[in-house]
């Protein structure tokens, strides 16, 4: 038995092989492909990387279009929690704030902290999670063109305890399992968007990360007196590395309504194992009444697991708004660990 250790901000528990698409990869390199989308959040001009709107993708768009309001700028607290049918629960809260500097275009600093419910998987052992992040976007436009960039750092640690049985000799054998870990995340993504003509805009991402992590694991093996219960300890680390590129395009069929459609391509990969990722998305954003948008869209791999994601955004007032997201198995990776995902988003938006 190995230890495993999480990746892209964390560290896996022991590595169990279950039933489903992404069993043959190892959870490190599959966890680091759902944790980019952790923090993603579903906001107005929909889930693509040609947003005229949401910088949750693509950086540029954060200063596509110039900020109301006498300063220029907007605060955004959000929160989100992500449920797995197995009953472990991810709670993602954020405090965002955006200013637009006019001449030098927008800046967007963002924390977040992730933590979980501490349940116990399938596998008999309890999950405690911890995340805390820091982000920093940029965007400007220059007529027709947008630039953007972001760095992105995180620091995680997990926990992993609970009782085990493996078959030795034919024999049933509990194992008490002690796991911790730490890991850091380096990020960085850059964005552009292009308007090659009215009401159609290209966009396009490329981010690369890294990130360096450290696992202990003690399992203690019960045996009978005089010889007593027998520990042994494992220790990993090393360096896990991610590529991700994401074109996608949107046509705006009426004012502010539109429809849109990405390809992303991701390789996650370290010591262990290697996982290259094939993502299609598509949806559309309709404009209701002049304060009321609706979106939905679906996604698909090339492993055909499929994900539904939707919304609502509403604009109370000049200086307030907030949009409601819900997404449904958008966390494919984790379905052997922790099942289906299902995640309600919520964010509000104060212009000043």
């Amino acid at each position: 038995m190995r230890a495993a250790i999480l990746l892209v901000l964390g560290i896996c528990p022991l590595a169990a092989r279950a039933q489903s698409d992404y069993s043959d990869k190892d959870f490190s390199v599959r966890m680091a492909s759902a944790f980019i989308r952790f923090t993603e959040v579903s906001t107005l001009g929909g889930e693509t990387v040609a947003n005229r709107f949401s910088s949750a993708i693509n950086p540029a768009s954060a200063g596509w279009f110039a900020l109301p309001g006498k300063l220029g700028l907007v605060v955004s607290p959000y929160y989100s929690t992500i449920g797995f049918d197995e009953g472990s629960r991810l709670h993602v809260m954020g405090e965002s704030l955006t200013w637009d500097t006019r001449s030098w275009g927008a800046f967007q600093p963002t924390l977040s902290q992730i933590r979980s419910n501490n349940s116990t998987g399938r596998d008999g052992l309890s999950f405690d999670y911890e995340v805390d992040i820091a982000q920093i976007q940029w965007g400007k436009r220059f007529g027709n063109f947008g630039l953007g960039a972001c760095f992105n750092f995180a620091r995680a640690e997990v926990g992993r305890k609970g009782t085990i049985t493996e078959t030795v000799m034919g024999m049933p054998l509990p194992l008490k399992v002690d796991s911790e870990g730490t890991a850091e995340s380096y990020r960085w993504r850059f964005g552009a968007l292009f308007q090659p003509a009215d009401k159609w805009l290209l966009g396009s991402i490329f981010e690369y990360g890294f990130q360096p992590f450290r696992n202990t694991t003690r399992i203690t093996i019960p045996a009978p007196p005089p010889i007593g219960p027998m520990t042994a300890s494992t220790c990993d680390s090393g360096l896990q590395q991610q590529f991700i590129l994401r074109p996608g395009v949107s046509y705006e069929y009426a004012p502010m309504s539109t429809v849109y459609a990405d390809y992303q391509y991701a390789a996650f990969f370290n010591h262990s194992d290697t996982l290259n990722s094939h993502l299609f998305a598509a949806g559309i954003e309709h404009r209701v009444l002049e304060w009321l948008f609706v979106r939905a869209g679906p996604t698909i791999d090339v492993r055909c697991n499929v994900g539904l994601t939707c919304g609502v955004s509403c604009f109370i007032s000049k200086w307030c708004s907030f949009d409601i997201g819900y997404q449904y198995n958008m966390l494919s990776e984790l379905r052997p660990e922790f099942g289906r995902a299902n995640t309600l988003q919520a964010t509000l938006a104060f212009r000043l």
